[in-house]
C-alpha cells in the first residue's frame, strides 16, 4: 500500500508546485524571460547586420572622398593645361617662323636630323652650284659675310621666304638651284659664325657637329602653376630635377571689375609660382658640381624667362620651339622632346 502511495504523492508534490507557479507568477516570469532573451538574440542580429552596413557604408564614404578628392585634382590640373596651352600659343604667334608659303613645315628629333644630314650629305651635283649659307641670329643676307654668295642662284619667291624667317638660334640654308633640294633647318642649338660655300655637296658637317654637342643644361619648362627645373651633364638624360606646383587660377571669362580683379589676383598668384620655381632653380645650381654650359627654355616662354631671371645671367639662354608636357613618366625623356631641329621646305 505504501508503494502504490509514491506516484500520487508526487503527482501531489507537482500539482502544488504548478499551483505556487501559477499564484506567484513565476512561469509568466519565466515565459517573459525567455521571450526577452529571444528579443536579445534577435536584436544582436540585426545590430551585426546593421555594423555590417555602417562599415560598409564608412569605406564607401572614403572611397568617394578620396575619388571626389582625385577628381578636383585632375580638374585642377586639366583647368592649368588648358592656360598653359593659351599662353604657349601666345607666345608662339610672336617666337616661330610663319608657315604660311613653305611647302612643308616639321620637326625632326636630333636622331632623325642626324639621318636626314647624312642623306642631304650624299648629294652630288657636277656643276658645283649646291649652296650651303649658316646664318646666325640677328644677321641677315645682306650681312658682309655673305657679299660674295651668288644670290642669284636662288629663286625670287624662296628668298623672300628665307629673309623673312627670324630665330633665336638662327638657321642653316641647303639650295639646289635644280630644286632638288630646298630647304632652311633651324637647329636647337644657336649658330656660332656666318658662312657660305658653292659647291658638288652640300657643308653639313659644321651642323652635324653642332647638334651632337654633350654639353650640361640646366632646363626650364615652366607653366602656369606647374614648371619643372632640371638638370643634365650632356644634354642627353635628365640627372636631378625638382617639380614645382602651384594653385594658379584658371582664366576668368566674364567682363568687367570682376574680370579685372580675378586677373590681378591670378598675375600675383603666377608671379608667386614663379618666384617659388626661381627659390628651386637657384637651389639645384648650387648642388651642382659641374655649371650649366646653357639654359634651356620651354613651355611658356615669357615664365620660363621670368623664372631664370637674375640667375645665372651669363649662362646662354635657349628657347625650345617643341610643344613640352610635363608628365612623371617621361622627364627622363625631356631633353629629347626639347632638343628639336625644324625643317622649313621652300
Amino acid at each position: 500500500m505504501a508503494e502504490q502511495g509514491k506516484p500520487e504523492k508526487g503527482k501531489l508534490t507537482g500539482n502544488i508546485n504548478s499551483l505556487f507557479s501559477r499564484y506567484t507568477g513565476k512561469e509568466k516570469l519565466e515565459e517573459e524571460i525567455s521571450r526577452l532573451n529571444s528579443r536579445i538574440a534577435e536584436l544582436e542580429a540585426e545590430a551585426g547586420i546593421l555594423q555590417k552596413r555602417m562599415d560598409k557604408c564608412a569605406e564607401s564614404e572614403k572611397r568617394a572622398v578620396a575619388a571626389k578628392q582625385a577628381a578636383e585634382e585632375s580638374l585642377n590640373a586639366a583647368e592649368v593645361r588648358i592656360v598653359t596651352l593659351e599662353h604657349e600659343l601666345e607666345s608662339h604667334k610672336g617666337s616661330a617662323p610663319s608657315q604660311a608659303g613653305y611647302r612643308l613645315v616639321e620637326t625632326l628629333s636630333l636622331r632623325r636630323a642626324k639621318d636626314h644630314l647624312q642623306s642631304l650629305s650624299s648629294l652630288r651635283s657636277s656643276s658645283a652650284d649646291l649652296l650651303t649659307a649658316y646664318m646666325p641670329p640677328g644677321r641677315s643676307l645682306s650681312g658682309e659675310a655673305y657679299r660674295d654668295m651668288p644670290a642669284a642662284l636662288i629663286d625670287p619667291e624662296a628668298l623672300q621666304l628665307i629673309q623673312r624667317t627670324d630665330s633665336s638660334t638662327g638657321w642653316v640654308l641647303f639650295y639646289d638651284p635644280g630644286h632638288l633640294v630646298n630647304e632652311l633647318l633651324v637647329p636647337p642649338f644657336q649658330v656660332g659664325h656666318a658662312e657660305w660655300s658653292a659647291g658638288s655637296s652640300f657643308n653639313v658637317e659644321p651642323l652635324l657637329k653642332l647638334i651632337e654637342r654633350e654639353e650640361a643644361a640646366l632646363v626650364i619648362v615652366a607653366h602656369a602653376g606647374e614648371s619643372l627645373v632640371a638638370y643634365s651633364r650632356d644634354s642627353g638624360e635628365t640627372d636631378f630635377y625638382e617639380l614645382v606646383r602651384s594653385n594658379v587660377k584658371s582664366k576668368h571669362s566674364k567682363g568687367g571689375f570682376s574680370q579685372r580683379r580675378f586677373e590681378r589676383l591670378r598675375d600675383e598668384e603666377v608671379v608667386h609660382h614663379a618666384e617659388k620655381a626661381r627659390a628651386a632653380l637657384i637651389k639645384l645650381l648650387g648642388s651642382l658640381q659641374v655649371a650649366p654650359d646653357y639654359f634651356l627654355l620651354g613651355g611658356d616662354e615669357q615664365l620660363a624667362k621670368a623664372i631664370s631671371s637674375g640667375v645665372a645671367e651669363d649662362t646662354p639662354r635657349l628657347v625650345s620651339s617643341a610643344d613640352v608636357r610635363i608628365e612623371k613618366h617621361n622627364i627622363n625623356e625631356i631633353m629629347k622632346q626639347m632638343l628639336v631641329l625644324r625643317r622649313y621646305k621652300l
